[in-house]
């Protein structure tokens, strides 16, 4: 039973990455769609808030086809929202960091599948540290301090390998419930973290193009 709940977890990841990678790169070889999706930026912005919200607080209430619509939504908009990275960064750069998130979170997956200590009590601290980077983000905008910058990006890093283990283990839990909708939620969960993490990483390692 857990074994088939930790496949329909992993491949919904997978699914969802999929999706989001071949939406990102469809939107930025097709310029009228990369123009409508500037213009829009905020929209889709909003509608992903939204669909994160009701997966995440709804989603035991959720008819499991509802929540897996949901999920594949906010996979496509999240790629056309960061379709611009194909555009600034270098294919094989960007192909470089996947394979490099893909290794770290497989890493850290690991450690929060089979680690003894419970994770749970670390929740609150990676969700300040999260909240702070946003904030501090927020205010850079503004003073567009580049040593800030590096700084918030690899405190982003540390923070997303840390929900990696801390998601991974809650998943564990899941597994003893079961059912498609936890499935979903899990994968939803362990997408955003892998999608941080690549962004931030991207960031600090990727090459752009001239």
């Amino acid at each position: 039973m857990e074994k088939k709940f930790y496949a329909n977890v992993f491949t919904w990841l997978f699914v969802g990455l999929i999706l989001t990678f071949g939406a990102g790169y469809a939107v930025s070889n097709y310029l009228p769609m990369l123009l409508f999706v500037a213009k829009n930026y905020y929209i889709f912005i909003l509608a992903q808030i939204v669909i994160c919200l009701v997966l995440s607080i709804r989603v035991d209430k959720l008819n499991p086809n509802v929540a897996k619509a949901l999920y594949l939504g906010y996979s496509l908009l999240t790629g056309a929202t960061f379709s611009s990275i194909f555009i600034i960064f270098e294919m094989t750069s960007i192909m470089f960091v996947f394979l490099v998130t893909s290794i770290l979170f497989g890493v850290f997956a690991i450690i929060g599948h089979t680690t003894k200590v419970n994770l749970n009590h670390f929740g609150i601290y990676l969700l300040i540290g999260l909240l702070s980077i946003i904030l501090l983000n927020i205010i850079n905008v503004f003073i567009m301090n580049k040593t800030l910058d590096m700084t918030l990006c690899i405190a982003g890093i540390v923070i997303f390998l840390g929900y990696i283990a801390y998601d991974m283990q809650k998943i564990k839990r899941f597994a003893e419930i079961g059912g498609e909708s936890l499935a979903v939620l899990g994968a939803f969960e362990l997408y955003l973290d892998f999608i941080n993490l690549f962004l931030r990483l991207l960031d600090l390692m990727g090459k752009r193009n001239d």
